[in-house]
């Protein structure tokens, strides 16, 4: 096979809860889709939860909960606070930090680390408290403060509140550490300026009958993006023959961040030729704002196998062919040969 180039925020009353399903080891980046970490509070946690987390003014005000959004100029600051849940059955000792969000390998979001340098709105978040005991489901507010930059750009940018707690170790004795985080969105005043690129779409055949297809977004503006996109797949004749989902679908893409997309193509023909276009709508605050269109990506296939079966059994009939006419041509050869051979008169026995 061939293949070239041509040419949100959860409603009110949702907490943030952190699972043992879902512990991070060694540091790993927590993945955070939209509403992707937004679980139903309960009064009975279900197994294996360990702790949640969510705002303190939730249903306090006409805001959305589940995570915070400032809007905020350059300059000012804000106080808020978090409330941190012990939904165990032991005492557990929390870290509370702010994060800047990058893109995760994947799509997506996850907080940088603690011991990473801050550069946004990681570094403008100062924690009351970095360290807090809770008792077994218990619960402790810790307060913030949000000093926004007198130079900073205008447009949204990106952070969160993380809460972690180690929570034992890998049988290698590596720590493990549980982490949960809301999302922090401040915005400053000035022009939102929507702008997403697309690279050039790639193709690869790791295995056989199947098309893997991959792309990124880039987003080059300074408001945050979300999306949808598809690939489709047609033949000679410009016949639609498949619309591939790309994943993840409707991550979040900050300003600045890239997300890698990705999409396969599951029993793909065995010969013909096809073109793939990957098609990719930019959503902002809920509005498709744009399109963008990948170039035309061509995926050649040939039935090598059966050609190779059809060239060898033609070769094989010509050799046939070849050998039965040397066979008929040396056997005249002979009977001349012996008719020569025979003196005048003499009557050669019949059989």
């Amino acid at each position: 096979m061939k293949i070239g180039s041509i040419a949100r925020r959860s409603a009110a009353g949702i907490r943030t809860v952190a699972v043992i399903g879902c512990l991070v080891q060694l540091g790993a980046g927590i993945l955070l889709a939209p509403a992707a970490q937004a679980a139903s509070a309960s009064p009975t946690p279900a197994d294996g939860q360990l702790f949640g987390i969510h705002p303190v003014e939730e249903g306090s005000t006409t805001l959305p909960g589940g995570h915070f959004n400032f809007a905020v100029l350059p300059g000012q600051r804000i106080t808020d606070g978090v409330v941190v849940e012990n939904l165990s059955n032991r005492i557990l000792r929390f870290h509370v930090y702010g994060a800047d969000l990058i893109t995760a390998t994947g799509g997506g979001l996850a907080p940088a680390q603690s011991t990473d340098t801050m550069r946004s709105v990681g570094a403008w978040i100062t924690v009351s408290r970095t360290m807090v005991s809770v008792a077994a489901h218990g619960q402790v507010t810790d307060t913030f403060t949000l000093s926004v930059p007198t130079g900073v750009t205008p447009g949204q940018h990106l952070g969160a509140v993380v809460v972690s707690a180690d929570v034992g170790t890998t049988s290698q004795g590596n720590p493990i550490e549980a982490r949960a985080a809301l999302i922090t969105v401040v915005s400053t005043p000035g022009v939102s300026h929507p702008s997403a690129e697309l690279s050039s779409l790639r193709g690869s055949t790791a295995l056989a009958g199947q098309v893997s297809f991959a792309i990124t977004l880039s987003n080059h503006g300074n408001v945050l993006l979300t999306y949808s996109g598809a690939i489709s797949v047609v033949d000679g004749d410009g016949r639609r023959i498949a619309r591939l989902p790309l994943t993840p679908a409707n991550a979040y893409v900050v300003p600045g961040g890239h997300a890698l997309l990705a999409a396969v193509w599951d029993k793909a023909p065995v010969s013909g030729q096809y073109r793939a276009q990957a098609a990719v709508v930019i959503v902002v605050n809920g509005v498709a704002v744009e399109t963008l269109r990948s170039q035309s990506l061509v995926v050649q296939f040939s039935s090598a196998p059966l050609a190779l079966i059809v060239v060898g059994a033609g070769i094989a009939a010509a050799l046939l062919i070849v050998l039965a006419t040397w066979a008929a041509r040396r056997g005249a050869h002979r009977l001349r040969a012996q008719r020569r051979a025979v003196p005048a008169g003499v009557r050669r026995p019949v059989g």
